[in-house]
């Protein structure tokens, strides 16, 4: 397929979720690892094994109620280029793009439900929706496992439930995610204390693109650590309740700053404004950390827009997408001077 038209139309199904009108969660994930009885892992099965799994799962989901629409893609015929842009739409993880064999991708047209397929496990399993609506994003998945179930028999231990290739996935094989956008604590220096905090509640930080990857522009993903002798319920009431609670202290933290320094604050909002509509290159991390203070100006009145516009943009200003969207491959000047045009056009369009 040509991914020029996912470039150019950016809103994601899970952007678009009306959870997303809340200023602090970006979006909710829920990701199933499941492996074909009968054959081995990933990591050691050879190339016709590999084909084999995933022409069995291309073939399983045409059956499926929610993907039978959905495109299948065999990494092996993508570009590195086409890989970036996977990620970056949080389609497939960097260990998956990795892949020089065998691999797949299935995703729905609103790219909410996707499937790696031979990556860590035969089969990666999500769902991402916007907000912290976990609950109904396990409804959603847990629906799609059934009917995979019906068609594919997955490897099940009475003892230690899912078998998977990581030890830390066996059991129920689930991992549950929220992005969290966090401008107020990161002001305050108050991130690297947050981020300890999490880890000592048994959950794990990463970066905006999952494991291996750091934090950028104020964006966390906090995800649960332990999936073996734990219901999937528990893990996602676990983990909601610790966004909500990290959320909690992002509201504390913009009322204290605001309090002690409205005028500091407002002039950092609308310094990063100016610098944003102004420059004539600017790199994708520092055009992050601008628009984070752009989003908290936005969620506390001191801007007067719809945040939906730099939810969108936040995806479109990404290396990949930019050179999606264009057609042609830039170096890293040319990148920082076309991502520049493109925010200050949106921005200006948009009155922000």
């Amino acid at each position: 397929m040509k991914f020029s038209n996912l470039a150019s139309s950016p809103s994601v199904g899970w952007l678009e979720a009306p959870g997303n009108k809340e200023p602090s969660y970006i979006s909710a994930r829920i990701r199933l690892a499941r492996n074909l009885s009968g054959f081995p892992f990933p990591m050691t099965a050879n190339e016709e094994q590999l084909k084999e799994v995933r022409k069995k799962v291309f073939s399983a989901v045409s059956e499926v109620s929610l993907l039978k629409k959905a495109e299948k893609i065999k990494l092996e015929e993508c570009s590195e280029l086409d890989k970036k842009f996977l990620i970056e739409r949080h389609l497939i993880s960097y260990q998956h793009s990795g892949k020089s064999r065998i691999a797949g991708l299935i995703f729905d047209e609103k790219e909410q439900v996707s499937i790696m397929v031979n990556e860590e496990d035969h089969l990666r399993i999500q769902f991402i929706s916007g907000g912290l609506d976990l609950f109904e994003a396990w409804d959603i998945i847990n629906r799609l496992d059934d009917e995979l179930s019906k068609i594919l028999e997955f490897e099940y231990s009475e003892r230690w439930g899912y078998m998977t290739s990581c030890p830390t996935n066996t059991g129920t094989g689930m991992r549950v995610s929220s992005q969290i956008h966090l401008p107020a604590i990161g002001m305050t220096g108050g991130l690297s204390g947050t981020m300890e905090d999490i880890n000592k509640m048994g959950m794990v930080v990463r970066g905006l693109y999952g494991e291996g990857t750091r934090v950028m522009g104020n964006i966390l993903q906090i995800s649960n650590q332990v999936t073996l002798g734990i219901s999937e319920r528990r893990i996602i009431d676990s983990l909601t309740r610790l966004a909500k609670q990290v959320a909690e202290r992002e509201k504390k933290a913009a009322a204290m700053i605001l309090d002690k320094d409205p005028e500091g604050i407002k002039d950092s909002v609308f310094r990063s404004q100016g610098l944003l509509i102004n420059a004539y290159k600017i790199t994708f991390e520092e055009a992050l950390d601008l628009m984070s203070n752009l989003r908290f100006g936005i969620y506390t009145k001191l801007l007067k827009s719809d945040i939906d516009v730099l939810n969108n943009l936040m995806i479109r200003i990404q290396p990949a997408h930019i050179q999606q969207a264009g057609g042609s491959k830039l170096n890293d000047l040319e990148l920082d001077v076309a991502r520049a045009h493109l925010i200050k056009k949106d921005l200006k369009v948009s009155n922000i």
